[in-house]
């Protein structure tokens, strides 16, 4: 969390490697694949069918049938219809849907997310609450999404004066936090 302009999206891009490292330096494990979750949905091609978005993305070890295509997508709220379609006439919460059913797929275990529940209706929001609590692995949040905060994350990191501080649990925990400290007049 932190103000606009605090280096929220800046840092995710810095650990993809897409934006360079001015200063330090970010270490990622030898075992650790991530998946990124864009707020401006430029992952995605818009000229591919959502069916073969999901083939093409499946790891080989998996080899997805068209049956098997739709059936996934089905999980993500997506008709037949609409598997048929290109990427190009998604609306921005069926682009959303589609980029979580895409991580999902992946097999990462750290995932970045940048503001994963803009664009989402609340059945949306709630498919990605479910996926991320049955999650094995390590999640990267940027939201201004305060209920989507409370129910899936265990631990607030705030960017604030060029600084990150750390606050264990929710964001109600986090509130309370800030909240007792501003009454101990700190």
């Amino acid at each position: 969390m932190g103000p606009n302009g605090s280096g929220k999206s800046l840092l995710l891009k810095m650990i993809l490697r897409i934006e360079p490292i001015d200063d330090g330096e970010i270490i990622i494990g030898p075992n650790v694949t991530t998946g990124y979750y864009s707020q401006e949905h430029e992952t995605l091609d818009p000229d591919m069918t959502l069916i073969d978005t999901i083939r093409y993305a499946a790891p080989p070890h998996r080899s997805m049938s068209e049956t098997k295509a739709v059936a996934y997508l089905n999980r993500y709220l997506f008709s037949y219809q609409q598997a048929k379609e290109t990427v190009r006439n998604l609306s921005g919460g069926e682009c959303s849907r589609l980029q979580l059913a895409l991580l999902v797929l992946s097999g990462a275990n750290f995932l970045l997310l940048d503001e994963p529940t803009n664009n989402l209706d609340i059945a949306s929001a709630e498919i990605l609450e479910a996926e991320l609590s049955e999650f094995d692995g390590t999640v990267l949040v940027i939201s201004h999404d305060r209920y989507f905060l409370d129910q899936v994350v265990d631990r607030i990191i705030v960017l604030e004066d060029y600084q990150a501080h750390e606050y264990p649990g929710s964001y109600g925990d986090y509130l309370e936090r800030t909240k007792e400290y501003e009454n101990e007049g700190r």
